[in-house]
Order: structure tokens, then C-alpha cells, then sequence
């Protein structure tokens, strides 16, 4: 398996190394994303077909393939979302090999190195409303009030107010509130002859649809009908297996000797997050076996990727301590 970085350049560039490449700079490439395993076809293409990308910019610089890809690659990669990883495949006739793609530093896309030929849009836009001034006239006349010493009179009368304008009197008297009669024990009663419907509604969609679910995922999985492999890994992960199933595909791949399968499950699951097939996969480099041989570098590259989803993963720990003895 290569080891794959693609570093920040100028915008719309980035540098490619391709290490423990053992075949010729004459190559094609090929990019699978972990998302829906679809492959990139140009621009912001993405099929579920591998498409192969004929390139002359790179050079075999001892068992590294390097050199400077152009925004043919970099601006199709750059517009995916961050949590997409990328899956490399090169090939030169001879010579297939394929690694995850890291991406280091800050690589931009070719619209960041500016383009004077888009314009702005500016508009004025003014908005107006005639205001019409809500104008009354209101007079008030006082009551005089007479104080003396000892004796303060009464103001029989409010004082008298006057408006121009027309004026609406709206008298709201309270409505009188209607006791309500208890339905406590009817609301109660309806609640529970709910819950039982809703039980049996649950039991009888599910309850089938759980076995029925486990037989596609098994047959989806079955490494004896994997004719054609994109294909089937393709069908296996659109059933949803869980981690259990998929070791189970990957140890009935490496004794069928379809250790491709294995290998790109394996991938597949490290690179979109699944910190159990990380450290599944890289243990396979760290002790070696059926399809895969004993690598340092690759283990400690997949018990890093396990840590970088879960820092705290002991496994993951472990396995590294032990390699970095």
C-alpha cells in the first residue's frame, strides 16, 4: 500500500508524493471517496465507475512517485466537504497500487488566487412609504377645585375630554368561564388504548422486518457472489452491515484469497471514522498474514488514523506503544 500525501502549494496547486511506488512516472490515477464510494471524473463529477486520469506531471524520485498536480485534481478534491477522505489509485500498466490520500496544510482551490473577471452586483434599492400623520385634537377642561384649610371638596364630575377625530368606545365585559367537567380519566383511558395500538403497529413492521433486514445484509455480504469486487463492496455497504459482519467479509475475503475486497473494506471503514476497523486494520500490517504482509509503517500510519477519531482508544494506544519500542 503507498503512502500518499498531497501538500499545500499556490492556489489551484498542491505537491503529490506517492511513496513505495514501484513502477514508472508514466501513470494514470484514479480518486475514491470514502462517502459513497464514488469516483472522481472531473470538475465536480463523481461516478460509481472508476474513471482513470491520464498525467505526466509526476516523476519517480527513488521509491517515491512526486511531483506538482494542477486544479484538474485539487479544486475537485478541495470543493468536497472536511470529512471526506480520499482512497489514490496509480497505475502504470505494469504496476496497480493505491493508498488513502492525506491532505497536509493548507491547500486552496484556484478561485482563491482571485479572478478579476467577475464584476459585483451592487443595486440600490430604496424603499418608500407614504406616512399619513395620525393627528387629534383633544381639549381639556378642568374643573375648578376649590381647597381651603380644613376642608378639601369633592370633584363630583371627571373632567369633561373632547376629540375632533371620530373615536370608537369598545366596553369588553368578562365572559363568565364555563367550569369544565374532569376528563382526566377518559384522556387516560384513550392514552393506554393508544400505546397498545402503537405496540402492535411497532411489533408488526418490525419485528419481521429485523430478520428480513439480517438476510440481505448476509447475502448483500456473501464474498461467493462478489463477481465483480467494486461491485460488491458497493452492495455490501449499502446494506448497513455492522463491524462484526464486515470482519467477517474481510476473513472470508482473505481465505478466498480476494484479499483486493479485504483490503478496500478495510479502507473504506478507517477512512469515513470507524475506529474498530482502524485498528483492525492496522494490527493485519503489525503481525502480518493471509494478504497482508508484516509492514511497521502502515501499522503505525492505521493505529494513528484510529487515534486521531478516538484519542483515547487503548487498543490503539497499545498497538503503537508497541511498535515504537
Amino acid at each position: 500500500m503507498l503512502r500518499i500525501e498531497l501538500r499545500e502549494d499556490s492556489p489551484g496547486y498542491a505537491q503529490l508524493s506517492a511513496r513505495k511506488w514501484k513502477g514508472s512516472h508514466d501513470v494514470e490515477l484514479a480518486v475514491q471517496r470514502n462517502q459513497d464510494s464514488h469516483y472522481f471524473a472531473g470538475e465536480d463529477k463523481w461516478t460509481p465507475e472508476p474513471v482513470w486520469h491520464k498525467t505526466s506531471e509526476l516523476n519517480v524520485v527513488g521509491d517515491a512517485l512526486q511531483g506538482r498536480v494542477g486544479p484538474w485534481l485539487v479544486d475537485g478534491l478541495i470543493r468536497q466537504s472536511g470529512n471526506v477522505r480520499f482512497l489514490l489509485q496509480v497505475r502504470d500498466g505494469q504496476v496497480e497500487d493505491s493508498g488513502p490520500l492525506s491532505l497536509i496544510g493548507n491547500i486552496l482551490a484556484s478561485s482563491a488566487g482571485g479572478d478579476s473577471s467577475r464584476e459585483s452586483d451592487v443595486r440600490d434599492i430604496s424603499f418608500s412609504a407614504p406616512v399619513t400623520p395620525l393627528a387629534a385634537t383633544v381639549e381639556i377642561k378642568e374643573t375648578p377645585i376649590v381647597d381651603t384649610a380644613n376642608d378639601v371638596s369633592p370633584i363630583d364630575e371627571p373632567p369633561a375630554v373632547s376629540v375632533d377625530s371620530e373615536t370608537t368606545t369598545l366596553e369588553i365585559a368578562p365572559t363568565p368561564r364555563e367550569q369544565k367537567k374532569s376528563k382526566t380519566g377518559l384522556f387516560i383511558a384513550l392514552l393506554i388504548l393508544l400505546l397498545g395500538i402503537g405496540a402492535a403497529v411497532v411489533y408488526f413492521l418490525f419485528g419481521h422486518q429485523s430478520s428480513k433486514t439480517e438476510t440481505t445484509v448476509v447475502s448483500e455480504c456473501s464474498v461467493a457472489n462478489s463477481t465483480d469486487e467494486l461491485a460488491f463492496i458497493q452492495a455490501c455497504l449499502k446494506s448497513k452491515p455492522d463491524n462484526q459482519r464486515l470482519l467477517d467479509v474481510i476473513a472470508e475475503a482473505k481465505t478466498a484469497n480476494k484479499c483486493s475486497i479485504a483490503q478496500r473494506l478495510y479502507a473504506h471503514q478507517a477512512q469515513s471514522g470507524n475506529v474498530e476497523l482502524a485498528v483492525a486494520y492496522a494490527k493485519e500490517y503489525a503481525v502480518g498474514g493471509p494478504c497482508f504482509s508484516v509492514d511497521k509503517e502502515n501499522a503505525i500510519y492505521w493505529y494513528e488514523t484510529a487515534l486521531s477519531i478516538d484519542p483515547n482508544n487503548e487498543a490503539a494506544k497499545k498497538g503503537l506503544a508497541e511498535l515504537r519500542k
